[in-house]
């Protein structure tokens, strides 16, 4: 195409394009690609000039246009953007330079990976402005048209990609001439035995299917006339990737596949919509089950039109009735709705459409879960498959196929999903994560003292819920860590002899947070908290020349003189195995080391080799009155309790009631328990022996809300 035609199919719907403008990008991106061909022999500007010419059939702006034939100068010749920004001004240049980002990168790992890592360009590149989507799709639909050029591999490549990410997008956008051409285009390639087939299938009997469609559309617009009703009745052809759908996932034989043959009917406005859709009725006998109302239901990427499915002569006959404007929606989507003017939706609908976009963008963008679990929320995001559910006040909601009432819980808002309690479903109780069906009427049961649960990540469908679970859970640890780790800070300023009451908030300790480049005292308690920074360390900054703690903290493997071994053996060192923290109290044994001493463990230890001709008996000395030293041992705990805010606050209070340090400590999901929403706490106890140990863990076992407290061996 010429530019001259090129800026007359834009003169058709915009008299006011700037002509000038178009000459001077197509002459530009004429020069820069000089030289340049594809890989099928045409000159490099042939497919610039296909993109914008899919974009004018899209009635897009005159920039996103511009910006079309120019979409790969930056990426292919050079051209520096400064040059770009004072040719053609910043929106264009932006334009083309979103274009480019997604193309740019390449992927080391896996096909996930790539996946994942091409979503996350999209969602970037489009966040701010729609249009770089609306090209990337038009750049992607001649590329597919000139595939078969490419090796082999690269040509699968490419058409896998197609057919996971963009078909779906412009599925999403409502733009149904261009997916059908890139999934037909895609599937193609991907399975040209399977397309080979449908195809001839198709032409077999494409004769007699087109006279008995010619007859039915003769029939119905006599019927039509007769009510009254003006209309155009016209067959319509079913692409091939929909019709292999079908076979797939219904198990439908091609020969039972009652779309093949299939009527639309258009006309004036919704109200001759319904009328229509009467008399069709009135004249044929049609399946119930068939029946669908997308006008007063429409979907999210705004399709309006009735279905039904007629039987004439043991025949089914499918029909879509919709309005001229409904038509052109379903067409062009999101494109339909398009000031040429502004270069943005110009209705409240269209409005809607980019938002809803948007708004799956910001949800999958916090997905976290890794390149897999981004992957399969993307794609139920851009799922046609969805069901309509309606609120107690009959307000309708649309969900993708398999949410759950905590995902209704969410899409109404936050608040009301982060204490959901219980569910009714159809006026009867059911379990918030039971799949929601069309037609259900949903009431969510709240209670302030109600809070998520980690399980529900299981249950969950919807981008939307998942992410907002996670921002639950992410500010819940941290208001965990924040309390761990200023307890920690409190019990080595006691062990260091200094009052905790002076430090806490004071400006020695925001200079100290700062030394650390921390914003706040809370972020250093957080970090603490998380053993991201040492409250020891933190001591020593906040007071260098704090006098040495009374009783230190034995470090591993320390010496341990006070042990005694029978016999009288001297052995010159003894070492208290960290492998299982024996501590006063504990029945223990010693093993001669060559060269290293006596290795002391406790009886069971598995590291403990079995050797009798190399183990002591060693015991603990018994407590002489006033000359005892009272030494500090480490033990780990583990603690199982409701995973509820305030929980590790309470243990922790518990801890220091019984004048007993924690050294360090982390609090996750528990593994075990998992299904009752409980939380594992493991904590290392500074304590003098198993009696102070065992009335620590008593006390604990008797906070509300402890499922059991045991120590790790």
């Amino acid at each position: 195409m010429s530019v001259e035609a090129l800026i007359s199919q834009i003169q058709d719907y915009n008299p006011d394009a700037e002509v000038e403008l178009l000459e001077r990008c197509y002459h530009f991106a004429q020069k820069a690609h000089a030289g340049q061909f594809r890989k099928s022999g045409e000159p490099y500007l042939t497919h610039c000039v296909k993109t914008a010419e899919e974009l004018a059939a899209l009635r897009l702006d005159t920039h996103t246009i511009c910006a079309g034939l120019l979409h790969d100068v930056l990426e292919d010749t050079g051209t520096p953007r400064e040059e770009m920004d004072i040719r053609f001004g910043q929106n264009i240049t932006n334009l083309v330079e979103g274009v480019t980002k997604i193309g740019k990168y390449k992927f080391r790992g896996g096909h996930r990976q790539r996946q994942a890592e091409t979503y996350r360009k999209l969602l970037l590149a489009t966040a701010e402005d729609m249009r770089v989507i609306l090209i990337k799709l038009a750049d992607r639909v001649h590329n597919m048209e000139t595939l078969k050029f490419l090796p082999a591999e690269k040509c699968q490549r490419i058409a896998k990609e197609t057919l996971e990410i963009y078909a779906p997008i412009a599925h999403r956008l409502g733009i149904w001439r261009v997916m059908s051409r890139l999934e037909d285009l895609a599937f193609k390639h991907l399975f040209p035995t399977e397309y080979r087939e449908i195809a001839n299938l198709l032409d077999e009997k494409l004769v007699e299917r087109q006279a008995y469609c010619e007859k039915m559309v003769e029939r119905i617009r006599e019927k039509l006339e007769n009510q009254d009703i003006f209309a155009d009745v016209h067959g319509r052809t079913k692409h091939i990737y929909s019709i292999y759908q079908k076979m797939q996932q219904k198990g439908t034989p091609f020969k039972d596949i009652c779309d093949l043959v299939g009527l639309r009917i258009l006309v004036k406005t919704d109200k001759d919509c319904y009328l229509a859709l009467a008399a069709l009725h009135h004249r044929w006998s049609y399946l119930p089950d068939r029946l669908r109302d997308w006008i007063g239901q429409p979907k999210k990427n705004g399709y309006k039109s009735l279905h039904t499915t007629i039987v004439d002569d043991g025949k089914p006959v499918e029909i879509q009735i919709r309005s001229y404007e409904m038509h052109k929606i379903a067409e062009d989507g999101i494109a339909a709705h398009w000031s040429y003017k502004e270069g943005a939706p110009n209705c409240k609908q269209g409005h809607s459409i980019f938002d809803s976009y948007k708004q799956m963008l910001e949800d999958i963008q916090d997905t976290q879960d890794g390149a897999h679990q981004f992957v399969e929320s993307m794609k139920l995001e851009l799922s046609e498959d969805e069901v309509y559910v309606f609120s107690p006040k009959g307000d309708l909601f649309a969900l993708p196929t398999g949410s759950t009432a905590i995902d209704f819980a969410y899409k109404i808002h936050t608040d009301i999903g982060n204490t959901c309690c219980g569910a009714e479903i159809n006026g009867a109780i059911a379990p918030i994560r039971q799949e929601l069906q069309n037609g259900d009427r949903v009431h969510i049961r709240t209670h302030p003292n109600c809070k998520p649960s980690r399980s529900w990540l299981r249950y969950v469908k919807t981008s939307n819920a998942r992410s907002k679970i996670k921002h639950w859970f992410r500010e819940k640890d941290r208001a965990d860590a924040l309390e761990l780790g200023k307890k920690f800070l409190q019990s080595e300023l006691r062990v260091s002899t200094l009052n905790a009451r002076d430090y806490l908030n004071s400006p020695k300790l925001l200079d100290v947070a700062e030394q650390l480049h921390l914003k706040s005292i809370a972020e250093l308690f957080i970090r603490i908290g998380k053993r991201e920074e040492s409250a020891a360390h933190v001591v020593s900054l906040l007071e260098p020349d704090a006098p040495e703690p009374e009783t230190p903290t034995p470090l591993k493997e320390a010496p341990m003189p006070v042990l005694e071994i029978e016999n009288g053996i001297d052995l010159g060192m003894i070492r208290i195995m960290k492998c299982c923290n024996p501590i006063p109290g504990d029945e223990v044994i010693g093993y001669v080391t060559r060269g290293r001493g006596v290795s002391v463990h406790r009886t069971g230890c598995v590291r403990l080799l079995d050797e009798p001709e190399r183990q002591l008996n060693v015991k603990w000395p018994e407590k002489q009155n006033g000359n005892h030293r009272r030494d500090i041992y480490p033990a780990q705990i583990s603690v199982e309790c409701n995973d509820r805010p305030g929980m590790l606050g309470e243990i922790t209070t518990v801890i220091a009631q019984c004048k007993v340090n924690i050294r360090c400590g982390t609090f996750q999901p528990s593994a075990v328990t998992r299904a009752n929403d409980a939380a594992q706490d493991l904590l290392t106890l500074d304590v003098t022996g198993t009696t102070q140990l065992a009335e620590v863990m008593q006390a604990l076992q008797h906070l509300k809300g402890v499922q059991r407290v045991k120590r790790k061996f």
